[in-house]
């Protein structure tokens, strides 16, 4: 009886200490496995990337379309933020969320300018030690976050070009039209 209660102590003392070393070893890992899905949509921490690169280059192409295209950029952020929630210290999620930024520093509206400083502030508040941080935290300071792009320099169009003269240095006669 004494061997049986030995026997089964050491079975439940392997069990907590195995639980205990799982919790201490889940507690360290700081980067999310690269097969673990976030928020909503479940979104990788490759298609969240994806997404914001998707739709930045959709902004580009097509910027009238862009407001019934912001619904995937709000699931990437529900993602992020579930990321976070999971992998507080992921350094990975500054990148997603410097990016991010980058993206809505490029639509041209109040809204678009208010959800870049909005997300640096995130970054920088939560990311200080990463490169994305820090460039964040000088670039808020500089106020180039959300500011209001300077207006576009219209550039008058190149001087029109004489095809029937020669070319300076050239003796070759003009080209004659066939009839």
């Amino acid at each position: 009886m004494k061997r049986f209660l030995l026997v089964v102590s050491l079975i439940v003392a392997t069990f907590a200490y195995a639980d205990r070393s799982v919790a201490v070893a889940e507690t360290k890992t700081k980067i999310a496995p690269a097969d673990e899905y976030f928020g909503r949509l479940k979104m990788s921490i490759l298609g969240i990337a994806n997404t914001i690169k998707d739709q930045s280059v959709m902004f580009d192409r097509r910027p009238e379309e862009m407001e019934s295209e912001m619904s995937k950029v709000s699931f990437a952020v529900d993602a992020i933020r579930d990321w976070e929630h999971k992998y507080p210290r992921d350094p990975w999620i500054a990148k997603s969320l410097f990016f991010l930024e980058r993206f809505y520093n490029r639509i041209p509206t109040d809204a678009g300018r208010a959800q870049a400083k909005a997300t640096m502030a995130w970054l920088v508040r939560d990311f200080p030690e990463t490169w994305y941080g820090k460039t964040g935290k000088r670039e808020l300071a500089e106020g180039k976050v959300g500011a209001t792009p300077p207006p576009y320099v219209v550039q008058s169009p190149p001087p029109a070009v004489d095809v029937t003269k020669p070319v300076l240095g050239q003796n070759a006669p003009a080209p004659q039209a066939s009839p």
